[in-house]
């Protein structure tokens, strides 16, 4: 994709240089990136979500390359993936409504019978388990190879209409609900900090004591909305040497009348029996529950393990990672 060449560079090379600082601006702007890809993109006759997936896990391994740490890109990628591969399982799944079903095998072919198109029992029995698959974090990011699944079921619904005008109508409708989906997933990016404060007074309540770590937006946020609700409560921010980013959490707290004070590092387990909660905002949550978060995390969570505090971990879905893209 030619179009998209400069495009593309020019998000690496913002990548290679840390233009583009934190997990919400790279997962927004890479998901951008990728909407502008599959709009770019032109589908061909055959295995069109097959060659848009390939399309997508091209760009995103040199995006991934660019900046390895930053995990978001890989997440974000992974997400687009999943809209493909769900959008082409609905589009086969519309595909095969009226189709009679056959009990012989996919290879073969009985023409003797009618003229009506058939699909064998095992193929729509493989389409009705993958579309009923109750949605979770696994099967989200789930590790499928992506290319040979839709492979199969694109050239499934491929085979079972022979009407040029409705793939070219079908493709469009593909790549349009694609692009679509994206433009959700935007937006729950973008609204991800709303989403995780609507729950703050079930979990903060009056008079409580707090504990955080560093700076984090989303845990500002959080604290934010539960003074809106009305709560009473004190924050102690330690504050997250070298880069001491917990002296400017403070100062916004005070300055929407949250009861703040900045301890050092080496006090929180001194004053950590006299909190009530541990929140703290991390940079990315791994497969099996552990984070990466800035340095003096592991001490704090430490401490709170020591005195049974409730650790609570607030992060928008954008940092759920499998360390990996395997696609």
């Amino acid at each position: 994709m030619p179009d998209m060449q400069p495009l593309i560079s020019d998000f690496v090379l913002k990548l290679k240089r840390r233009k583009v600082e934190g997990s919400h601006a790279v997962a927004r702007q890479t998901a951008e990136l990728l909407r502008s890809v599959v709009s770019q993109h032109r589908m061909g006759s055959t295995n069109q979500a097959a060659a848009l997936a390939d399309a997508i896990h091209a760009v995103g391994e040199h995006l991934i390359a660019a900046n390895p740490i930053e995990l978001a890109v890989g997440n974000t990628v992974r997400r687009v993936l999943h809209i493909i591969k769900e959008e082409d399982i609905s589009f086969t799944a519309v595909g095969i409504e009226g189709l009679s079903v056959t009990a012989v095998s996919d290879d073969e072919c009985d023409s003797g019978n009618d003229d009506r198109p058939t699909l064998s029992a095992a193929v729509l029995a493989s389409h009705a388990r993958n579309a009923l698959r109750a949605p979770s974090l696994q099967t989200l990011l789930d590790d499928i190879p992506v290319s040979t699944a839709l492979s199969h079921s694109s050239s499934s619904a491929g085979d079972s209409d022979g009407k040029t005008g409705d793939k070219s109508l079908k493709t469009r409708k593909l790549k349009h609900d694609v692009i679509a989906a994206i433009g959700d997933l935007i937006e729950e990016i973008d609204t991800c900090y709303d989403q995780i404060s609507e729950q703050a007074v079930e979990h903060i309540h009056q008079n409580e004591v707090i504990l955080t770590l560093g700076r984090s937006r989303t845990v500002k946020e959080f604290l934010y909305a539960a003074k809106e609700k009305k709560r009473s409560f004190r924050v102690f921010v330690a504050e997250g040497a070298p880069r001491y980013q917990g002296h400017a959490l403070a100062k916004e707290l005070v300055e929407k009348g949250i009861q703040t004070t900045v301890i050092t590092d080496s006090a929180v387990f001194a004053m950590i029996s006299r909190v009530n909660m541990v929140i703290v905002g991390v940079h990315a949550i791994m497969a099996n529950g552990g984070v990466i978060a800035p340095v003096g995390m592991n001490m704090v969570a430490l401490a709170a393990q020591r005195h049974a505090v409730p650790f609570v971990v607030v992060a928008g879905s954008h940092k759920v990672s499998f360390c990996r893209l395997c696609i």
